[in-house]
């Protein structure tokens, strides 16, 4: 068997070339990660609301009619505004008029295998469902896509602060997703806030990005088998 000789100039630029194609075709689609707003940015929230219902009662909340959220005035946890139905927060002025408030994030999976997708945040509900006369006995809850309804932990049991990081990484769906949050006021201080930590989720290639890969690696393997033939 003769020596291998170099690569001609022109041989090895093909081969840098169907390098760089492969390597360009598999991260073409590795694109922003998907993304879910905070309640900062109210433009992206909406908001389902019912009143003078039972305290406590998952069926007191309705999910048949949504209004956009609106921004509440002056209201703040660490930098991230919070949302209700009215700019101050207060429905009736008078405790125990219980306002069941389902709050409502749409997002956007598409091009992102779901299956690997992870969500965590922390979020802060009014009120705390305690049971006292003024807090009502609904916990605040969420759910994702009509799933079941998942709890959160709050330090001391008060919602008023952020809970301790919440981490999803089930029941996502490719294309467009649905989160819920479920707080129930009590007509006078109301309202939610949410803070997204991270999204990520892994891509998945387009079809005409893995045809490209599958021709560079193709162009990659025919020379690795012409150079390694005997002469």
């Amino acid at each position: 068997m003769t020596p291998r000789t170099p690569l001609s100039a022109s041989r090895a630029h093909l081969v840098r070339a169907a390098a760089f194609a492969a390597f360009t075709a598999l991260t073409a689609t590795a694109h922003a990660a998907p993304d879910v707003a905070s309640t900062s940015d109210v433009s992206r929230w909406q908001v389902a609301v019912n009143f003078h219902q039972p305290d406590g009662q998952a069926t007191s909340f309705q999910t048949s009619t949504f209004q956009d959220a609106v921004a509440i005035t002056g209201r703040s946890t660490d930098g991230i505004g919070w949302i209700a139905n009215t700019a101050n927060g207060s429905n009736f002025g008078s405790v125990g008029n219980w306002t069941f408030f389902v709050f409502r994030q749409e997002f956007d999976l598409t091009g992102y295998d779901a299956s690997t997708a992870e969500l965590r945040f922390q979020w802060a509900g009014d009120d705390s469902g305690q049971g006292f006369a003024d807090r009502g006995t609904w916990v605040p809850k969420f759910r994702l896509n009509g799933g079941s309804f998942q709890s959160s932990v709050w330090p001391g049991g008060f919602t008023y602060g952020f809970s301790d990081p919440v981490t999803v990484s089930s029941g996502f769906v490719a294309g467009r997703n649905v989160i819920d949050f479920y707080v129930e006021g009590n007509g006078v201080t109301d309202g939610f806030a949410m803070k997204p930590l991270s999204f990520t989720a892994a891509p998945v290639p387009e079809a005409s990005s893995l045809a490209l890969a599958v021709a560079g690696l193709a162009v990659l393997g025919g020379l690795a088998r012409r150079r390694s033939a005997p002469c």
